[in-house]
């Protein structure tokens, strides 16, 4: 019975150690089963979200930028496992660390704004097909999510695609949460060399913030807007705004909801 019980320790101990290390933890996501964070509560945290956002389809051996954004909760212990079904996950800076080839926070973070991103790359293998991204995250403890699954296309680009890729010079993405408070976040991706503006205007057309005004390289970028980064010290009220991006002689814009 004894030898039964100190088996049953080890285990226990060796899976608390692999899965819930503070510096980071995998095999968590939906790549590998339904349990998620089940080291620290079997339950799921609705109040806690959490997404990935990036390019939806890359061409062979091509490198993406992406990201895993999570908000809500108690935001003093963030922490995140990100894996992918295909292709070689990387890491953009010194926020993830890889193990066991998926990455992980290599120490907890808290929430700045809101909400924490993570940043990171994906390189699409030499052959076309599709690629599925996870994620799990935590906002303390006991308090996680599953990030829906996200799905890469890698495909092929031929010659006419090529011409026609650069003419659409650049992709804005709908913002996420949306509705959002007090923060969200806003993604676009360039293929060229542009000089970028984003601004926010209110429903009668009055700049609220300019976000970017710059000169950038092609890839992929996030921006966070929160409510109170307004122009003048503006007090904004619920209701609907508009974000517009300006790149090079195209424009395009989305609209979201601040909800207060």
């Amino acid at each position: 019975m004894k030898n039964y019980l100190l088996v049953y320790l080890v285990s226990i101990l060796s899976f608390t150690l692999l899965h819930a290390s503070p510096g980071g933890i995998n095999g968590a996501t939906k790549k590998t089963g339904t349990s998620g964070c089940s080291c620290h509560t079997s339950t799921i945290t609705t109040t806690v979200l959490v997404s990935i956002q990036g390019p939806a389809t890359l061409q062979p051996s091509q490198v993406g930028d992406y990201t895993v954004t999570i908000s809500g909760g108690a935001g003093t212990a963030v922490g995140v496992d990100i894996a992918a079904s295909a292709g070689t996950l990387q890491t953009s800076d010194g926020n993830l660390r890889i193990l066991n080839n998926e990455l992980t926070h290599p120490s907890k973070k808290v929430f700045s704004g809101g909400q924490y991103v993570f940043k990171f790359k994906l390189v699409a293998p030499a052959n076309t097909g599709k690629i599925t991204l996870f994620s799990t995250a935590c906002s303390k403890k006991s308090q996680w999510n599953f990030a829906s699954n996200f799905e890469v296309a890698v495909e092929a680009v031929s010659g006419v695609d090529e011409e026609i890729a650069n003419a659409n010079s650049f992709q804005l993405n709908q913002n996420y949460p949306n509705p959002f408070n007090p923060s969200t976040s806003i993604s676009y991706q360039l293929s060229v060399f542009s000089k970028v503006i984003l601004k926010v205007y209110d429903l009668l057309g009055n700049e609220v913030a300019t976000l970017v005004n710059e000169e950038q390289q092609p890839g992929y970028y996030t921006v966070s807007f929160n409510h109170q980064q307004t122009a003048n010290n503006q007090q904004l009220t619920s209701g609907v705004y508009f974000y517009q991006l300006k790149a090079g002689n195209q424009t395009y814009t989305r609209k979201m909801i601040l909800t207060k």
